[in-house]
Parts: structure tokens; C-alpha cells; sequence
């Protein structure tokens, strides 16, 4: 007997997008199929509103957004945020000491805009991200100091990345966080960034908030990811698909595994099961 799922979520790096930062053909087609019949697929990302509007230029008819680590969800018909998750001044100004006199990059998402120093801006590699200067250099707004705008505007920060130059400087921040008891979620992403947003946020919040806009139960969506940050959101679905890089502790969440980021898994994903069915 075959289950039916009305809506797909593709994380984006390591999933949707290859190792170049690109979608495949494939991906793209099975996409558009998807949403001509009706179905739903949603971005499920880290990434802010800025860095992912190019990408959803390709894609007219697809409705939401869920953004941010889940953060935001945003209405792409109506140009406006359904839900909005911000971290509080207090949490901001302690990662703000924290990485005082450290050699770190600080990444702000607020309110869908990508914001970082413009003197780091181009030694993304140096902090392990060279993989994504270009698209930075393409989206992200630049200001002298980041947490000094924040404060400045008073504006929403839903999410701060914290690029370091190695794993070992990331558990030296975690833990220096981890101590001060802050309510915040810190999650691993690439080889030495931390993810840092409201606690109790996560893929899986958006996805949430994204069912109860729809009507509908997590049990129709499928979740597709790589990594640790979409860990709670693969949990939550009704069908969990690891691709073939995934870690090895979302593969042994998932309930099926497709084919790496480099061959088109997102694709296999949408075609066996958003749109063939579960058997």
C-alpha cells in the first residue's frame, strides 16, 4: 500500500545543491514536476531570505520558505514573514563578549537580510567557508561591525553564524556559551562554523509552523538532508531521507537513503516518493 505526502522539504547545502554550489538539471526538473501537480516543496534551510532569492527566481511556484535554521517562514506570494524567531539582546551582547579578541567571523541573519564585516568578507576560506564567498559577495550586506548595527537599529537578528578557523576554536566558543546558560541552540554546521538561534529553534519549528499554515500533519511531509542541522526535522517528518553524503548519524535516523548531492538524490527523493509514493 502506497502513503501519500503533499509536501517535500530539501535542505540546501550538501542536498539540493551539489558540491559546487549548484542544482542539478535533474533537480530542478523533478522540482518543477512536483509543483505542477500540486505538491508542495519547500526549501528547508539555514540560509537567510537573501541568499536563497536568486535560487527562488527559478522557481515562481513554489509558496514558502522555511528559512534561517527554522527561524523564519516566509510567504513567497505575499512578500512577508509568517513567523519570525529572534534571539534576545541579552543572548547577542554574551556572544558578542564571547568572541571579543578572537579571530572569528560572525555572520548575522535579520529580518531575511545576510549581514557580515566587510573586512572579513573576503577571507571567507581562512575561516573555512571559501566554498560560499561567492554567494556572499553576491547577497550579503556589508557594515564595519555587525553586532554594533544590531544594536544600532535595534532590528531582529533571528541567527548568528560563527565561522572559525578550526573545530577546536568552535568548542572553545560552545563551551564558553554552554557556561554562561543562555537560552540558545548551537548546532554544527560545515567544518567549523556554529550555528547559533533562539533556543528551541530548529528545522523542524518551521516545519511545524509551515503544517499548521497548510492544514495539514507532519506525517505528509518528507524531510530531506545531510547533517546535524536537520537532525530534529528528519525526526519530525513523516518520511526521513538521508542522501548517500549525509553523516553517518542522520543516515542512521533516516528511514531511506538517495543518492549523493553530486548525483541528483533531491531528484530520486521527489520521484520515488513525493510523487511515486511510499510502498
Amino acid at each position: 500500500m502506497c502513503k501519500e505526502y503533499h509536501v517535500i522539504a530539501l535542505d540546501m547545502d550538501g542536498t539540493a545543491l551539489n558540491d559546487k554550489k549548484e542544482m542539478g538539471l535533474r533537480t530542478k526538473n523533478a522540482i518543477h514536476k512536483a509543483l505542477a501537480v500540486g505538491k508542495e516543496v519547500v526549501f528547508c534551510t539555514g540560509r537567510s531570505y537573501a541568499e536563497m532569492e536568486e535560487m527562488l527566481g527559478e522557481f515562481p511556484e513554489i509558496h514558502y520558505l522555511c528559512g534561517e535554521s527554522g527561524a523564519l517562514l516566509y510567504d513567497l506570494k505575499k512578500s512577508c514573514p509568517l513567523k519570525l524567531i529572534s534571539l534576545r539582546e541579552r543572548e547577542i551582547l554574551c556572544i558578542r563578549k564571547t568572541i571579543a579578541g578572537r579571530d572569528i567571523m560572525p555572520h548575522f541573519i535579520s529580518e531575511g537580510r545576510s549581514i557580515v564585516n566587510s573586512s572579513q568578507l573576503r577571507r571567507m576560506e581562512y575561516y573555512q567557508m571559501g566554498a560560499y564567498q561567492p554567494a556572499y559577495l553576491r547577497t550579503a550586506m556589508e557594515v564595519e561591525d555587525v553586532f554594533g548595527m544590531a544594536e544600532q537599529e535595534k532590528c531582529s537578528v533571528e541567527k548568528i553564524n560563527l565561522f572559525h578557523t578550526n573545530p577546536s576554536e568552535r568548542e572553545k566558543t560552545r563551551e564558553a556559551l554552554r557556561q554562561q546558560h543562555l537560552s540558545l541552540t548551537m548546532v554544527d554546521s560545515e567544518l567549523s562554523s556554529l550555528e547559533c538561534t533562539r533556543q528551541g529553534v530548529s528545522k523542524a519549528t518551521g516545519l511545524k509552523a509551515l503544517c499548521k499554515e497548510l492544514g495539514i500533519s507532519l506525517d505528509q511531509v518528507i524531510m530531506v538532508g545531510d547533517s546535524d542541522n536537520d537532525y530534529e526535522a528528519l525526526q519530525a517528518a513523516g518520511l526521513a531521507v538521508a542522501m548517500g553524503n549525509a553523516n553517518e548519524r542522520v543516515k542512521a535516523l533516516c528511514d531511506v537513503q538517495v543518492a549523493d548531492n553530486n548525483h541528483d538524490g533531491c531528484a530520486q527523493a521527489i520521484e520515488q516518493y513525493l510523487l511515486g509514493g511510499l510502498i
